[in-house]
């Protein structure tokens, strides 16, 4: 048993870390006999390209092509907005503070997402609206989107992109990624 494993029932409820403080990441490796080992235990500070009073992300980890090299260390993305290489995946958060809106935008990836903190409203450009909560799942296939958080509390949503084709309409037309700009 580690040294950090819960050996009470106390213990194994502990609080999950709030939605403004720097998640901690643990990475698996091998060791060159192939043996099992940790290659990091450590925190991953948040980066807020738009100001602290909107939202911030962290990168986990990032490659650039689909299946992964798991003999390939991750990189350090610390001042990355989260962005699917194509061919690729991306595993992330994003924070998204109280009585804030990120502006209509598209991916070229499948998302898939898990609320841990707070609660978010998902918007399509033709005005339809879902509210998604805590330890509820969005899947979103490159839709045109943006999130409202009309709450006073941030919502962290930990996400998997995952590259995808572009959406072709029943014309022939291609949408086209939207990014996000600092």
């Amino acid at each position: 048993m580690s040294s950090d494993t819960p050996t009470t029932a106390a213990a194994a409820t502990k609080v999950m870390p709030s939605a403004d403080s720097n998640p901690r990441v643990v990475v698996t490796t091998h060791a060159a006999d192939g043996t099992s080992i940790f290659g990091a235990d450590s925190e991953v500070p948040l980066f807020y390209p738009f100001g602290p009073a909107v939202s911030s992300f962290a990168v986990f980890d990032m490659r650039g092509v689909v299946p992964v090299n798991n003999q390939e260390g991750t990189g350090e993305y610390a001042s990355t907005i989260p962005r699917c290489p194509p061919g690729g995946v991306i595993f992330c958060i994003t924070n998204i503070a109280g009585n804030f809106t990120v502006p209509m935008h598209r991916t070229l990836s499948i998302d898939y997402a898990v609320v841990l903190t707070g609660e978010i409203v998902i918007k399509l450009d033709n005005g339809d609206e879902k509210t998604v909560r805590t330890g509820e799942y969005i899947i979103q296939g490159g839709v045109n989107h943006q999130w409202i958080n009309r709450t006073n509390e941030t919502c962290r949503i930990v996400v998997v992109m995952v590259s995808a084709e572009k959406v072709k309409l029943a014309d022939g037309t291609e949408l086209e990624q939207t990014v996000l700009k600092r």
